[in-house]
């Protein structure tokens, strides 16, 4: 797990501004993901993106 800090950057993964959390997940197959949290502002934002 990563927590970034709030910056008013787009640096998280979904392309949003503000800090974030991101959970690295894998499946039995070896695929990559991760889970990211993040929040601009009042505005939550959840995705799932391909592990890089």
């Amino acid at each position: 797990m990563t927590v970034q800090p709030d910056r008013d950057d787009y640096e998280s993964p979904l392309g949003t501004r503000g800090g974030y959390l991101r959970v690295d997940l894998e499946c039995s197959d070896g695929h990559g993901f991760a889970f990211i949290m993040g929040n601009h502002k009042g505005a939550e934002f959840v995705g799932v993106v391909p592990r890089t």
